[in-house]
């Protein structure tokens, strides 16, 4: 199996304190034989998640309301052409946002920098203001992993 590479994009603070692209670099994947896994962002968890938790509990709409709860949340978004050329909808949680783009392309935007996201792209926003755009003319998926996190300081 060929060895893979992924780009993956990484929105900080900088110095100025404002959200800003820290890292736009590529990931190699480690080859397993069949199997090629590229790691494109981890870090420490202080908490465990209740598998046992009744299904009903977990599979409910989105709210915005629960991006500033003690949630994680695991979420497809579609995004129609155009979204976001009047306001991408800069906003800010102490999350932090891990996401890949399937399908499309996206400009995520932050208050320093802005960067177009092609399918492939993954990224993560480290509790940072952040937005979206589409300035295609055609449909984006990103599939977001979101973490509750503790706030930003600047790289």
């Amino acid at each position: 199996m060929a060895q893979a590479q992924y780009r993956r994009v990484v929105a900080g603070l900088g110095q100025d304190g404002r959200s800003c692209v820290v890292s736009d670099d590529a990931v190699d994947a480690l080859a397993l034989g069949n199997i090629a896994i590229a790691q494109v962002w981890s870090g420490a968890c202080e908490a465990r998640v209740d598998s046992a938790a009744p299904l009903a509990a977990s599979t409910g709409p989105f709210r915005f309301e629960q991006l500033a709860e003690p949630r994680y949340a695991f979420m497809v978004a579609d995004y129609a052409p155009g979204l976001g050329r009047e306001d991408p909808g800069l906003h800010f949680t102490d999350t932090t946002d891990h996401f890949h783009v399937v399908a499309g392309e996206v400009v995520l935007v932050l208050e320093a920098d802005e960067v177009v996201l092609r399918a492939g792209d993954s990224g993560v926003c480290r509790g940072v203001v952040h937005g979206w755009r589409n300035d295609a003319h055609a449909p984006a998926r990103v599939v977001t992993f979101v973490l509750p996190a503790s706030p930003a300081v600047p790289s």
